[in-house]
């Protein structure tokens, strides 16, 4: 019977992922529909090449949850083949009949549940809360590729332990600084060639430079 109760689990987290999913997307700006046909296609592993899988690909936050959604999709399978081996294949102290009927009640259950929208309902308010996180703990507010080049927008955090990291690459030299917003009312400032600029905590930067540089120092403050 545990390898029954492991399946059900198995089955509802990887439900409960999808609204995760649907949720992060919707925060990074897909529509709701839009955002759940890419949740449901990254688990799958699907690999539909629409505009609106790569504008998930461009926001930090729902490219890595996109990633998880395709690992989960990709042990998910596997996992359950596992489990349905140890439910029906094992010797238990419950009988071959007991044990299907469980699993048939459980996961009929659980369908049964989920066409009616009740995950969704129960889900959708921690999914929510958990995009908000993720998307708001994100200081890169846009994100463009252009080849392995990035334009993006940052907020320099506040906190010295966060900003020193970001600083330091902003201000090295692939990467180049095409506009800084004080952090207090005022004018942005746009550098040139000849202007030496060292971004300050508070401030939005927008730059120009390889996607690497941005990747180690988002990694390292968030």
């Amino acid at each position: 019977m545990a390898g029954v109760v492991s399946l059900f689990v198995v089955l509802l987290i990887w439900r409960f992922s999808v609204v995760v999913g649907e949720a992060v997307f919707a925060a990074a700006g897909l529509p709701p529909q839009a955002a759940a046909f890419e949740a449901r296609s990254a688990l799958v592993g699907a690999g539909y090449t629409t505009s609106q899988s790569e504008f998930v690909v461009r926001d930090p936050a729902a490219r890595r949850v996109a990633s998880v959604l395709i690992l989960l999709g990709y042990f998910g399978p596997t996992l359950i083949l596992a489990l349905l081996g140890i439910s029906f294949v094992l010797p238990s102290g419950e009988g071959l009949m007991t044990r299907g009927v469980a699993l048939f009640v459980l996961v009929g259950g659980l369908l049964l549940v989920d066409r009616l929208g009740v995950i969704r309902t129960i889900g959708t308010r921690p999914a929510r809360a958990l995009a908000r996180r993720l998307i708001g703990a994100d200081t890169f507010e846009t994100w463009v590729t252009v080849g392995d080049h990035v334009i993006a927008t940052v907020l320099v955090p506040l906190d010295p332990e966060r900003a020193e990291p970001m600083i330091a690459a902003l201000n090295k030299l692939d990467v180049k600084i095409l506009a800084v917003e004080p952090a207090e009312r005022g004018q942005p400032m746009f550098p040139d060639a000849s202007t030496t600029v060292v971004p300050r905590p508070g401030e939005r930067v927008v730059a120009f430079g390889p996607e690497q540089a941005f990747e180690s120092v988002r990694f390292a403050t968030t």
